[in-house]
């Protein structure tokens, strides 16, 4: 690293932290007006709302970052521009491409960091946060504390897969059930149930709806109870359980492995499982168009124009993601091209924008 990059980082770095600290601080002060009433509601001390903010953070940090990158590679060679310096470097023979080989490294381990940070720090943040909503924001008109667990996946030894959107361990009673059994990776049998209880040591289900799949044919019985042998009982439960919308990247690659080997469809949970990837590549999109749009901007244009296409861009990259997303979770596309392709997309623009900009 020569006195060059020292000084083309040095001045992205302090743009892009002082960035960070002013969206983390417009963040905040929103969601704080925002939640305020709740807060208030659910009668949460001072300390309470600290924690909730604690485990919150870390995701305001993760969304602000390719919105900082993108201000500080602006603002960094707005400077340049403002102030003849780039016009000096070309002049000893300095080319944009060299200017752009330091921006578009760190743009490339910001995404990488991006990545790990989300894996090691958000996703486990908003773990402890739904935790922390169930127990304190959710139970207002409960007229005693409930254990209750959400959203629980849990593969039974018979190799059936069982789904209870909710689960009252005191009350020994859920709702939303969903037992698919398993045999030889073929789905042989599925129970849809609008309640579950436990009584008399057994496993109650009511209004179940019953489809057996015999030689590609579906039989379809509905009863309005039912008993049924889970081999588990209510305090089996009580393991944690994350739902897959909060998995970090292994956790949620080895569900989709679960999922496959089960013989279960697993293309929404594919599709999240490459969208973690794909989203945290958008800090180095931004800067490689950053870089090539900042080239067009005259010294007293000033910076406004170039954060202005700038975020037209990043604006129309997240929603041309989101639209792949559904698609692929629809099956339009396979789980990795629904998220991907975008990413290939405005890769392959960056870069004939960066070999038609000024150099």
């Amino acid at each position: 690293m020569n006195i060059l990059d020292r000084y083309l980082l040095k001045r992205y770095f302090v743009y892009f932290f002082g960035a960070v600290i002013v969206f983390l601080s417009i963040f905040f002060l929103v969601d704080l007006v925002e939640k305020i009433d709740n807060f208030l509601d659910y009668n949460l001390s001072f300390f309470q709302v600290l924690y909730y903010y604690f485990y919150t953070i870390p995701w305001f940090i993760h969304i602000s970052i390719p919105m900082s990158a993108l201000i500080a590679v602006v603002f960094s060679l707005g400077k340049l521009i403002k102030f003849n310096e780039f016009v000096a470097m070309k002049s000893s023979g300095i080319s944009l491409y060299r200017i752009a080989v330091p921006l578009l490294i760190v743009g490339l381990l910001t995404s990488i960091c991006a990545f790990e940070f989300e894996d090691r720090i958000v996703v486990p943040s908003h773990q402890k946060l739904s935790e922390f909503k169930d127990e304190y924001m959710t139970r207002k008109f409960h007229k005693k504390k409930d254990e209750i667990q959400r959203n629980i996946y849990l593969q039974l030894e018979n190799g059936s897969i069982l789904n209870i959107r909710s689960f009252n361990i005191n009350r020994k009673h859920g709702n939303y059930v969903t037992i698919q059994k398993i045999k030889n990776g073929i789905l042989r049998e599925r129970y849809d149930a609008k309640n579950i209880y436990w009584q008399n040591q057994k496993w109650i289900l009511t209004e179940v709806q019953i489809r057996k799949f015999e030689n590609s044919e579906e039989k379809f019985t509905f009863s309005d109870s039912l008993k049924i042998k889970l081999g588990i009982k209510p305090n089996d439960l009580l393991q944690k359980n994350i739902d897959p919308k909060n998995m970090t990247f292994f956790q949620l690659r080895s569900f989709v492995e679960k999922l496959q080997n089960l013989g279960i469809d697993s293309t929404k949970w594919k599709v999240n499982l490459y969208f973690k990837t794909a989203l945290n590549f958008t800090s180095f999109i931004v800067i490689l168009f950053g870089i090539s749009i900042v080239t067009f901007q005259t010294r007293s244009g000033g910076s406004s124009t170039g954060i202005a296409i700038s975020l037209m861009v990043i604006f129309i990259y997240y929603g041309i993601l989101m639209f792949g997303k559904l698609l692929g979770i629809a099956g339009q596309l396979s789980p990795f091209l629904s998220v991907w392709l975008p990413n290939f997309i405005f890769l392959f623009s960056g870069i004939i924008f960066l070999l038609g900009a000024k150099k």
